[in-house]
């Protein structure tokens, strides 16, 4: 890579909250373990090269980022496509997630509100399945079809603070990790649209959209985490 790309990835890296050392345009230390982070927090193998769909989540909003499977459903393929999106800090706002406010009719237009349900509700919409149309993430647990184990592309949500708490997250099951638990593709993630993986004691359910009879496998592919547990989606 030109200094001038290295420079534009050190920039990326640092904006999307990954410290790469001085924006020097040098591939040293520091630069390549922020690389590995960034693309372990995306669910890309954690190595420090930079291809074009490393290159193409840190300085874009949408990558082309391949499925796990051939038979990944629609909506799981565009929700996908986002991996790397990040909410602003300060006073801006990432105008995707704004747009998917709209897409849900709902009234928030910032992206500092917990955002999650609206990563989901917009990524569905974007492809013609209506959603909740709720900015609460639970608002899924009375959506489309319940299912009673976890599918790849299904609905999941869990509940936030206490099992008792109105609060929660919601997202997409995307596989299970090498300690066999679930991997979520979700927004609000570390305040990015990622995959990390979440505990099966916060689990509330398993949901597939209204209308599509057609489930995946419930053999859910293998991802590599880094161990870390998902605690807080606020």
């Amino acid at each position: 890579m030109s200094k001038k790309e290295v420079i534009a990835i050190q920039k990326a890296l640092l904006s999307k909250g990954f410290n790469p050392g001085p924006i020097d345009g040098i591939l040293g230390p520091k630069t390549r373990t922020a690389i590995i982070s960034f693309k372990k927090s995306v669910g890309l193998r954690a190595r420090p090269y930079v291809g074009p769909i490393t290159r193409g989540a840190l300085l874009n909003d949408r990558n082309p980022a391949p499925s796990i499977s051939t038979k990944e459903p629609i909506w799981l393929r565009n929700a996908r496509s986002y991996l790397g999106l990040r909410e602003y800090p300060g006073k801006r706002n990432n105008s995707k997630i704004l747009n998917w406010w709209k897409l849900i009719r709902a009234k928030y237009r910032d992206d500092e509100t917990p955002w999650c349900a609206a990563f989901v509700g917009g990524t569905l919409e974007e492809v013609f399945i209506r959603s909740t149309r709720s900015a609460a993430a639970r608002s899924y647990d009375h959506w489309g079809m319940k299912i009673r184990n976890p599918c790849l592309g299904c609905i999941v949500t869990f509940w936030r603070g206490s099992p008792s708490s109105w609060k929660g997250h919601v997202g997409y099951v995307v596989g299970k990790d090498q300690n066999g638990r679930l991997m979520v593709l979700g927004g609000n993630q570390g305040d990015s649209v990622s995959i990390k993986a979440f505990s099966d004691s916060r689990i509330v359910g398993f949901y597939w959209p209204p209308n599509v009879k057609e489930q995946p496998s419930n053999k859910l592919p293998c991802i590599l985490s880094d161990g870390t547990i998902s605690s807080n989606e606020a």
